[in-house]
């Protein structure tokens, strides 16, 4: 069997480590037992792919069966070690997937909406510093309004040399990482149809 340099290193050093640890004395017992204690002992991992730009790193998800009403109570989301792409770790959006939903609170031993997520529209003013909470239908007519408004003020026809560009400028669109195919197909055109020609993605930034 062929052993690389970083394998005999872990092997190495996990040996020299346990032999000092025994050495010098100290009663492991009381840590083997805590660690086989830990939320997710004993639960088999359930391998996903993350949800968030095209890369396709690799997810471990740990849950256990809750009651029927519950579902299933989320654990933890970590980097799977086996994924060739990320090979165990994740970017600031997939370390964050645990904030998208529910958790479970080993205090209470029950799921939880995460504190962090926010589940309403925030709205700030114009020079304001304050966050308001609108509901969905004002934010979409207020964007729309918006939309429509630069459009109609800053929509070209023709550039100066009488070229016919109907385009919009002043407009740009940002596509977020939890955008599926469809959806991006969808965005697309209707950035066209709006005339934008800054069509982007946060993937890429």
């Amino acid at each position: 069997m062929k052993v690389t340099r970083r394998q005999f290193l872990k092997v190495t050093g996990a040996t020299v480590a346990s032999f000092a640890v025994i050495d010098l004395g100290f009663d492991m017992t009381a840590t083997a037992s805590e660690v086989k204690g830990v939320r997710t002992a004993g639960i088999s991992p359930i391998p996903t792919i993350c949800p968030f730009c095209g890369c396709g790193c690799g997810l471990v998800v740990y849950s256990k069966d809750g009651a029927p009403a519950d579902g299933p109570q989320l654990l933890s989301i970590q980097g799977d070690p086996d994924n060739p792409i990320n090979r165990g770790g994740a970017c600031s959006k997939g370390s964050a997937l645990m904030n998208l939903r529910e958790i479970y609170s080993p205090e209470t031993g029950e799921q939880e909406i995460n504190p962090e997520r926010k589940t309403k529209p925030l709205y700030r003013a114009s020079n304001s510093t304050k966050w308001e909470e609108k509901d969905w239908d004002w934010m979409i007519d207020e964007i729309a309004k918006r939309v429509k408004k630069t459009r109609d003020d800053y929509f070209e026809h023709q550039d100066e040399n009488g070229i016919i560009v109907n385009r919009c400028e002043a407009l740009a669109s940002l596509g977020g990482a939890a955008l599926d195919n469809e959806e991006v197909n969808l965005i697309v055109k209707l950035n066209k149809a709006l005339g934008m020609n800054y069509v982007e993605h946060q993937a890429r930034i």
